[in-house]
């Protein structure tokens, strides 16, 4: 085959890697998509968002610059101060003791607690102080300093209000005196709210995007593992030349497409990944991972039983959940219940008509293919429901999912990648399906299974992962239900 040099300008290619497997990937995602990918660089990470998200408006924690959420918080702060300052002064204006100077030193050089406001105006200067020490200077990100203010600022002004001389002449008269406290408690709590339900999970939340696009924040283990850091190269003259890997002949392998030809008919070929909207050859990337969150799945299932211990259920037929700790992961659950139909038959549906999911199982209200990669690979977007009567919101995934059978045993094995085709999306939280999937054993019956779910899930945001674990039984038992119509309505169909 011989090998086609490909030229375009440099501001309609993405910087190539130093790697030639890298840099053909890149090329080929530009000629597929026929238009220009966003190059970004922003702490020498890469974007690739097919147009819907910059990288460099992603706050981050070491980029030296404070968030815009951040910077209304501590202007929130100054208006604080500035308020309680001026309707102070008018306070004093409208005392009417003599001059406004004259006010103004019986409620500073002649200060006592029980007649004088001049205190709510320290307050607040306080408040000032200390919130911008913390959230300015120190750039913390925790509630405490917010929380210590607040309740200073509560108890203060609850004494302040029982001991305060309403009833003297120049108080009762006075309506500020009534509005200065109570606008002080007010915003006291408004910093609390802000910093805390808009703040903290903005960063958060920007800090989880910049991650999940490949931006080098900290050395986290835990950063995406398709990150897109990449060293451009350009020629002098502002254009760039790269000449793809010649492709080996009969590289597709044909026994495999003969094989999953004969699960599925060509109408569910046809219909099983209508959302589907790019092909890539082999990306080597996703392969790599694929095969990888296959074995991790297989050393699950010939691992044996010892070290599970059984955590919800009953019995095999009803399904019981199983867990045990493993170091550097966290709690894994199995679930195992015995289910009357064909392996074979039970994987088709769940694998290749995974978009119907949701029609029979209510806690789950999207998924898609939006990428395949080979004939046993794919990249797939599902949306979890909320849980907890709306307590937990909305999450979010994208797996990659290397299905197929292997020693008789059908499998489906699921890992978290990202993909540009489908960034976080701004009304839910990207959680990670972290190694795991489904198993599909036969038994003595052609007509039965052994359906095992190896579960492992981080649903991110400010769920404690402790909770999560504790819950995670339950839904699973509650699959096991869905899981069940689902299997007498596919034995109707045979019928």
């Amino acid at each position: 085959m011989s090998i086609n040099r490909v030229r375009s300008r440099s501001d309609d290619m993405v910087d190539v890697g130093s790697g030639r497997d890298n840099a053909a990937k890149y090329v080929g995602q530009v000629l597929y998509q026929g238009g220009r990918l966003p190059v970004e660089n922003v702490n020498n990470s890469r974007a690739l968002n097919n147009g819907n998200m910059e990288n460099e408006d992603l706050w981050a924690p070491n980029s030296g610059k404070i968030s815009a959420v951040r910077r209304t918080f501590l202007l929130l702060t100054v208006f604080d101060v500035g308020l309680s300052f001026i309707l102070w002064v008018i306070y004093t204006q409208l005392l009417g003791n003599g001059t406004g100077w004259d006010s103004f030193s019986r409620q500073v050089v002649n200060y006592t607690f029980k007649e004088s406001l001049f205190d709510t105006v320290m307050l607040s200067f306080i408040r000032f102080t200390l919130l911008n020490l913390a959230y300015a200077l120190f750039r913390l990100r925790h509630w405490w300093t917010v929380a210590l203010t607040t309740l200073m600022t509560s108890t203060f002004l609850i004494v302040k209000i029982f001991l305060f001389e309403f009833t003297s002449y120049a108080s009762s008269k006075n309506p500020l005196s009534y509005c200065l406290l109570i606008i002080s408690f007010v915003l006291a709590w408004v910093e609390t709210w802000f910093l805390d339900f808009k703040v903290l999970p903005q960063e958060r939340k920007d800090l989880e995007r910049r991650l999940a696009y490949g931006g080098v924040v900290t050395n986290d283990e835990r950063a995406p593992l398709l990150g897109n850091n990449r060293l451009g190269r350009q020629t002098p003259g502002g254009e760039e030349y790269y000449s793809p890997l010649e492709s080996a002949e009969n590289s597709g392998d044909e026994d495999n497409i003969s094989n999953r030809d004969r699960f599925y008919s060509d109408v569910s070929r046809s219909t099983s990944r209508p959302h589907s909207t790019t092909s890539l050859d082999k990306t080597p990337d996703y392969v790599a991972l694929g095969e990888k969150g296959w074995n991790i799945l297989w050393s699950m299932v010939t691992s044996g039983d010892d070290e599970w211990t059984l955590d919800a259920g009953r019995d095999m037929i009803d399904g019981c959940i199983y867990q045990k700790n493993v170091e550097g992961v966290g709690k894994l659950f199995k679930l195992q219940v015995y289910l009357d139909i064909n392996p074979e038959d039970l994987w088709n549906d769940l694998v290749h008509n995974c978009v119907v999911t949701p029609e029979w199982n209510p806690t789950v209200l999207e998924i898609k293919v939006i990428c395949v990669i080979d004939n046993e690979t794919d990249i797939c977007y599902s949306v979890a429901a909320e849980g907890g009567g709306g307590l937990v919101s909305s999450r979010d995934f994208v797996t990659i999912r290397r299905y197929g059978c292997k020693e008789g045993i059908w499998m489906s094995a699921g890992f978290p990648t990202t993909h540009p085709d489908m960034p976080p999306q701004k009304k839910y939280v990207r959680g990670e399906n972290l190694p795991g999937g489904w198993v599909f054993k036969p038994t003595n019956r052609p007509d039965q299974c052994l359906f095992i779910w190896f579960v492992n899930t981080n649903l991110k945001g400010w769920l404690p992962q402790k909770l999560v674990d504790q819950t995670l039984s339950g839904v699973l038992l509650e699959y096991v239900t869905y899981l069940k119509r689902r299997v007498k309505t596919l034995k109707q169909e045979q019928v």
